[in-house]
């Protein structure tokens, strides 16, 4: 058997994203990664088709350009994990806790992801079209750009913000008399 050559150690001015991507990118069919534990994982470009990841744990993993497709990611608890630009189809994140995320750039369609926890998420032209997102909890998040069903979520919620300043003025209700000003006399009937 030929023996490898040792493998030469990243120069130390490398910057992170020159970082070589990984030969192929990873290919998941059908598999079961129930509890799985991804820790620190190069999966740029890696497609997930019929599989199962509910309860799984992903910490800082590079998922960018990914592809999901009828994937389970129920109560998993996502980490430091980079979305740019990843494509979920049919993706169930229900209960999910999600923390420290760039979905930068993703399209997320037919997705469930009623009940889940956002922290420190940046959303940046995200798109999401035909979700549930019920009950979803964001706190923290960039949402600059982010579209649900055809609608700029931080243009909504500035008009919203803008309404709600604008009508928190105290106003007269017009049952209290006006400092300064007397009761009109009313006319005396005519005889």
């Amino acid at each position: 058997m030929a023996k490898k050559p040792p493998i030469a150690p990243a120069s130390e001015d490398a910057a992170e994203d020159q970082v070589a991507a990984p030969a192929a990118p990873g290919r998941f069919h059908g598999s079961t990664l129930a509890g799985a534990d991804f820790d620190d994982v190069d999966l740029r470009g890696a497609r997930f088709h019929n599989v199962a990841l509910t309860k799984a744990e992903l910490d800082d993993v590079d998922l960018r350009g990914a592809r999901f497709h009828n994937v389970a990611l129920t109560k998993a608890e996502l980490d430091d994990v980079d979305l740019r630009d990843a494509r979920l189809h049919n993706a169930t994140l229900a209960g999910a806790s999600l923390d420290d995320i760039s979905l930068a750039g993703a399209r997320v369609d037919n997705a469930d992801a009623a009940a889940t926890h956002w922290s420190d998420v940046s959303l940046r032209r995200a798109r999401f079209e035909g979700s549930d997102l019920r009950d979803v909890e964001i706190v923290g998040c960039t949402i600059e750009g982010l579209t649900i069903d055809g609608v700029r979520i931080d243009r909504l919620l500035e008009e919203a913000k803008a309404r709600s300043s604008a009508t928190s003025a105290p106003e007269a209700t017009g049952k209290e008399a006006t400092p300064g000003r007397k009761k009109p006399r009313r006319p005396a009937p005519l005889k």
